[in-house]
């Protein structure tokens, strides 16, 4: 029926499912090789964590090419966009196993951010779609390639600082990725990325399954960092960019707070925001009292009603 799909409905089911059980298994016989969490220092309950295995981003989302590759079309176009995130999730992996400098972090996250802005320019529209006020708008590609960039780098970075709470980013990811894969249907903007983004959720099915409070397993760097191009890539895939502001809004206020609070004081040389926590989950947690999975629910309500609302009125504007 969509072109997102393979041509056998029977690979349509298989895959999937194939997929999920692959996916717990890989999980319970890998899940003790992985590297310990040495806990957050300066994280709110940072301790909580310490001891439990991390990167488990490095199964699922193996396990997500593995089903990608064995059931759905990929050209060698998407291969390569599909390496971009691998690469993030090998690094992040390493940076589990032992910790990376910070400089060597950054130059990794700007190498794979400019290879996937790059890459993505070649396959994805240039022109921007504004279906709210019907209008579209034509980007160079050596700007788009720029902003293509800066929008997987950011992503990146958001992801990886929302990962602080048990099924917080495991959430947000989910939620984010089936707006997309919505969005794209409703708009006719199916790609070989629609694949990606069903598999995504299949596999963050188990993680999550795993990562519910309390957990027993965490994504890591692996996962979050995998996340980030990908979500970046499903914003981009979907013929509007600009809709990661909307449909990863949580992302920003979360883990952009702190890269915005970063880069004041640093530039600034003073003190900015100096009564807000960041992450903002663990101002919640700290100043609020929040539980953990009082965050991790808010969180994920609030990103269900911004989503919903955006989701409807994507729906008025384009057959009303």
């Amino acid at each position: 029926m969509f072109t997102y799909l393979t041509d056998s409905k029977y690979l349509n089911l298989i895959g999937p499912i194939f997929t999920l059980i692959f996916t717990f298994v890989s999980i319970h016989l890998q899940n003790k090789k992985l590297p310990s969490d040495g806990g957050r220092a300066f994280a709110v309950d940072g301790a909580s964590a310490k001891g439990k295995p991390t990167s488990a981003g490095v199964i699922f989302i193996s396990c997500m090419f593995i089903g990608v590759g064995l059931f759905t079309e990929v050209t060698w176009q998407y291969a390569l966009l599909y390496l971009c995130a691998l690469m993030a999730m090998i690094c992040g992996y390493l940076d589990d196993r032992k910790p990376w400098s910070a400089t060597l972090k950054g130059l990794t996250d700007v190498v794979i951010a400019v290879a996937s802005g790059t890459l993505a320019s070649f396959l994805f529209p240039l022109s921007v779609d504004i279906y709210v006020i019907h209008q579209t708008i034509d980007i160079p590609q050596p700007l788009y390639i720029f902003l293509a960039s800066f929008l997987v780098w950011c992503s990146i970075n958001f992801a990886n600082a929302s990962d602080g709470v048990d099924g917080l980013c495991g959430n947000l990811t989910l939620i984010s990725t089936a707006t997309f894969f919505v969005m794209s249907v409703m708009t006719n903007h199916v790609s070989m990325m629609n694949n990606v983004m069903l598999y995504l959720v299949v596999v963050l099915l188990v993680y999550l399954w795993y990562n519910c409070h309390p957990s027993t397993l965490l994504m890591g760097d692996s996962g979050s960092q995998a996340i980030g191009v990908f979500l970046a890539f499903f914003a981009m895939a979907s013929g509007n960019p600009f809709s990661y502001i909307i449909i990863c809004l949580p992302f920003i206020l979360d883990g952009g707070s702190s890269l915005f609070k970063l880069l004041v004081c640093r530039v600034t040389k003073k003190k900015f925001m100096s009564k807000i926590r960041t992450p903002l989950h663990d101002h919640c947690r700290k100043e609020w009292s929040w539980a953990n999975q009082m965050v991790t629910e808010r969180f994920t309500i609030i990103h269900l009603m911004i989503t919903g609302a955006y989701l409807l009125l994507l729906y008025f504007s384009l057959y009303r």
